[in-house]
């Protein structure tokens, strides 16, 4: 490789980084994974037990907590996400023999897994579904998804309930506050605001809280994201005219959905046979 093919490279790796908007975010620490996998263990390993085969592609995987634990639990498991720094933390899993992770759009999902494809389950969680902006986004995404997917194998989507987030006008999620350095505490605010019934602002803070400082509370980090809201409507109706059977939650434990109680919105779709 020349000097200028480097020099290129490095820049555009640069870039790369410079707009990742996860480039600083430690979703391992500010999150409490094990006590979440631990409550949504029974229903995930029912999907499991439920698809065609236990196999499991992970869209939006993040620092790859839930490919991990498919893994663990003898699925072949890939994770797929945009993020460059996600990625890299998700690397101590696949060190460790917990899953294989690639860098790729959930939206051409196909693409990036090559000859991965296809599985027996594909799981979209959090809030990954929502950075999909347009409705040519979403229907790019369901036809990745009939790619990726064996027939009759399931998908499994959790996401905010926004139609309740949007009807009520609900500007915060709640707080999380985590172990920090020495003894400062780290506090997760994740702050909202609805511009339209087709975006939402979101604003992930961290702060730094030491009880004992003269100035106790200083912002780490502040972000402004756009969101698209999807609701129960906008994904059903993407999904059935592609041949899903679909079925809403509330929870991750198959609780009964509503539009205007339910904190999540949780889909189950059966892709069809043919």
């Amino acid at each position: 490789m020349s000097d200028s093919d480097s020099d290129s490279d490095r820049s555009h790796r640069e870039v790369a980084a410079s707009d990742d908007r996860y480039s600083r975010a430690d979703y391992r620490r500010l999150i409490a994974w094990s006590a979440r996998i631990e409550r949504e263990r029974p229903f995930l390993l029912q999907l499991l037990r439920c698809s065609p085969e236990p196999s499991v592609v992970d869209l939006g995987c993040g620092s790859g907590e839930h490919t991990a634990f498919f893994s663990q639990e003898g699925a072949r498991a890939v994770g797929v996400d945009r993020s460059e720094a996600m990625l890299a933390s998700a690397r101590d899993h696949e060190a460790r023999g917990e899953g294989r992770f690639v860098l790729g759009n959930v939206a051409q999902a196909r693409n990036a897994l090559g000859n991965e494809a296809p599985f027996g389950l594909a799981i979209c969680l959090g809030n990954t579904l929502p950075h999909l902006l347009e409705d040519e986004d979403l229907e790019a995404f369901v036809a990745s998804l009939c790619e990726v997917l064996l027939p009759g194998g399931l998908f499994l989507l959790q996401t905010l309930n926004y139609r309740r987030i949007i009807d009520q006008q609900i500007r915060y999620l709640p707080v999380n506050v985590r172990e920090g350095e020495a003894d400062e505490e780290i506090v997760f605010l994740r702050l909202m605001k609805s511009v339209s019934e087709r975006r939402i602002l979101f604003f992930p803070t961290t702060l730094a809280l030491s009880v004992d400082a003269d100035a106790p509370v200083s912002v780490n980090r502040s972000r402004r994201v756009e969101l698209r809201p999807w609701t129960s409507e906008d994904v059903v109706n993407a999904l059935e005219p592609r041949g899903f059977k679909v079925e809403l939650f509330g929870d991750m434990k198959g609780g009964p959905f509503d539009t205007q109680s339910s904190h999540d919105l949780i889909v189950v779709a059966t892709r069809g046979l043919s």
